[in-house]
């Protein structure tokens, strides 16, 4: 804080500055530049956004998986046998130590103690009290489910041969493999016991797909992102899930609004009736998010219509975190700081800044 402070104290002519809502920034923009007007980054807004909508969508997992399998075609599984209950009581067992934990966790919280504090007294990290406290409703319980990435390519294709009658799976295997498929002849045989439930319904890659529930986190960012960047399944699944809860509809309706504010910066007038409209619709989620907009609004209003953005900032950052990535971990900054000079990217970027300046 006190780095920034200094060097927005060395430049007096700074007059607005982009930013997230980290408390932190804001203090040392403040004492640096008080004459600087703060504008809140659009990214993050509508990131903090997504995260308001995946609490919402956290405590929906069963609607979630109920439409899911309506588009897949596919009947709710059936009940449990008696061999996979030992399994079962376990994951029961540990399900309620985190909510015990989690518990214990807002407890110390509310009583006042430091995170450092906290973690030492439950026997966690630092990081996991911050998890935590990110969410106050106890986590739900998460259920495992198979997936098939190498499959994902072909699906279309092994539903368009078993609609015209290639109903074996040795057979669609092979045709697969001769077309780059690397995986097993289980897991086609899998797809095709899926494809078999269907009966005689003629099937599609959206059979196997979709009987897979997409999590709270990939549907709040499914209707965060723009209309025109939805793929069709996502698309159907979405008008599937307004039209089988009423509050769900309401919350995309938001969600609809709330980004069009963003991208086409409508200003502060529409923000407040977009807060008006939330307040009024009962979903405490977004409430939560819109309430912790109250502390930083004027800011958050200019993030609504001013054209400042700190987006290509947040891209080089991006860059920068890949590359540190990429030395897992086990080189300082002198190291970074040549890799990064060094990098095809930025030997690029030289290169046209050297054409430009001729």
């Amino acid at each position: 804080m006190e780095t920034s402070s200094a060097w927005f104290k060395q430049h007096p002519e700074v007059d607005a500055v982009s930013r997230d809502r980290g408390k932190l920034f804001r203090e040392a923009i403040s004492a640096g530049a008080p004459q600087a007007k703060h504008i809140v980054d659009r990214f993050h807004l509508h990131k903090n956004f997504a995260q308001a909508l995946e609490k919402f969508f956290g405590h929906r997992k069963r609607l979630l998986k109920k439409v899911a399998q309506q588009l897949a075609g596919k009947a709710l599984s059936a009940p449990q046998t008696a061999v996979h209950k030992p399994v079962e009581r376990e994951r029961r067992h540990r399900h309620r130590q985190r909510v015990t934990r989690h518990k214990r966790i807002w407890k110390l919280f509310r009583a006042g103690h430091r995170i450092e504090e906290i973690a030492r007294i439950v026997g966690v990290s630092s990081r996991s009290v911050y998890r935590a406290l990110s969410h106050e409703q106890p986590p739900a319980r998460e259920t495992r489910r198979r997936t098939h990435p190498l499959t994902d390519s072909y699906l279309s294709y092994l539903s368009k041969r078993w609609n015209e009658g290639c109903h074996k799976a040795v057979q669609l295997y092979e045709e697969i493999v001769a077309q780059g498929y690397t995986g097993s002849l289980r897991t086609i045989e899998k797809i095709v016991k899926a494809f078999r439930s269907s009966g005689t319904k003629p099937v599609s890659a959206r059979t196997i797909t979709l009987q897979k529930a997409p999590s709270a986190r990939s549907t709040a960012l499914m209707i965060v992102r723009p209309a025109e960047n939805r793929t069709l399944n996502q698309i159907a699944f979405l008008d599937q899930l307004c039209q089988s809860d009423p509050t769900v509809a309401i919350a995309f309706t938001l969600a609809q609004a709330f980004g069009q504010l963003l991208r086409k910066r409508e200003g502060k007038a529409r923000l407040d009736q977009w807060k008006a409209t939330v307040q009024a619709s009962g979903i405490v989620e977004l409430i939560s998010f819109v309430d912790g907009l109250a502390d930083d609004a004027e800011a958050v209003a200019n993030g609504c219509t001013e054209s400042w953005s700190n987006g290509m900032v947040e891209g080089f950052i991006s860059k920068v975190k890949w590359i540190k990535r990429s030395s897992y971990g086990q080189a300082g900054f002198p190291l970074l700081q040549r890799r990064v000079l060094l990098h095809p990217a930025s030997r690029e970027t030289s290169r046209s800044e050297k054409r430009l300046a001729a």
